[in-house]
């Protein structure tokens, strides 16, 4: 993994508007572990370069009863039958509702990090 630079994540968190997106970049900052380092350098990057993942990569990438992040946006396309809590920036409405009748929870980063300590990131 590349060494990331926390200066970088910085002058990238000046370019913010999004109040949310600027105070989760900094709590994750100053929590000093690598993964969590990787997620605040994701959601640091560029609009257009933003993490969308669709619920069928979930379905293929995480096993099931396992919590996963993704620094970005989730997507409905795909069905999911997997119980899996997810942990994202934000999630489209449908999204949301497909990982409910799974038997899956949904819920902020911020959220996620307070209550677990393993998690799976998916870009």
């Amino acid at each position: 993994m590349k060494k990331l630079s926390k200066t970088k994540i910085e002058k990238r968190l000046q370019g913010k508007e999004n109040p949310r997106m600027r105070k989760l970049i900094i709590m994750l900052k100053k929590q000093n572990q690598p993964s969590l380092l990787q997620i605040a350098k994701e959601l640091a990057k560029p609009k257009r370069r933003a993490v969308e993942v669709n619920l069928f990569k979930l379905n293929k990438l995480a096993k099931d009863k396992e919590s996963v992040i993704v620094p970005g946006k989730v997507l409905s396309s795909g069905n999911i039958s997997k119980q899996l809590k997810v942990a994202a920036f934000s999630f489209s409405s449908k999204a949301r509702e497909k990982i409910k009748l799974a038997g899956g929870s949904s819920m902020m980063i911020e959220d996620l990090i307070k209550s677990e300590k393993n998690f799976r990131i998916i870009r």
